[in-house]
């Protein structure tokens, strides 16, 4: 049972279009979505994900052995051919994600289920435990595989904010990259022995 029963269909043809200065970068069968708040500012000029000067996301993913090498935010397009897209809760790209209201960040999760719904990502991986409470309105929330997943058959994994403003350091961030990367091998074993 979703924790939202009430969140709409997918759209009969796919995505929902493009509601801020970011496309998402996504594709049916996704290994994993990355859920964050919204843009920055710089993201936001720039028109790619993740692109902010002190953002560690790309290297937090290459270091994690997410991709085969270090991606720069201009490749975040390229992604979905690695098995990984991007979205956010928000569209809006603002200069701090506490610029947005607890209405607007739970306002997008009608969106996000339906990007999900088109996607049918193995996990949801939320870049930072403040996007997974508001998506799913929970008070509390450890880092790493949650026990609930707030879309049925996905697996939900909260990581640090990749923000280079967030105070944990490189390395334990990377701890729970690296997480989302055994959670998509599990899933792809556990794929593997049911097909077997």
């Amino acid at each position: 049972m979703d924790l939202f029963d009430d969140v709409p269909d997918p759209l009969p043809d796919g995505l929902p279009p493009p509601a801020g200065p970011l496309s998402d970068i996504v594709a049916p069968g996704l290994d994993c979505l990355f859920v964050g708040f919204n843009p920055g500012l710089r993201s936001g000029a720039l028109g790619h994900h993740y692109a902010g000067r002190g953002n560690q996301f790309w290297r937090l993913l290459h270091e994690a052995g997410l991709t085969p090498r270090l991606f720069r935010p201009e490749e975040d397009v390229t992604l979905p051919a690695i098995g990984l897209g991007s979205t956010n809760l928000v569209a809006r790209a603002t200069a701090s994600a506490a610029e947005l209201s607890r209405a607007e960040l739970r306002g997008g999760v009608p969106r996000l289920a339906r990007i999900v719904g088109f996607v049918r990502p193995r996990v949801l991986a939320y870049t930072g435990k403040g996007v997974y409470l508001a998506a799913t309105g929970l008070p509390d929330a450890p880092w790493g595989l949650q026990q609930r997943s707030l879309f049925d058959g996905i697996a939900d994994v909260v990581v640090p904010s990749p923000s280079g403003l967030a105070r944990l350091p490189f390395g334990e961030k990377l701890h729970w990259f690296r997480a989302v990367r055994a959670e998509i091998e599990r899933q792809r074993s556990a794929v593997g022995s049911v097909e077997r």
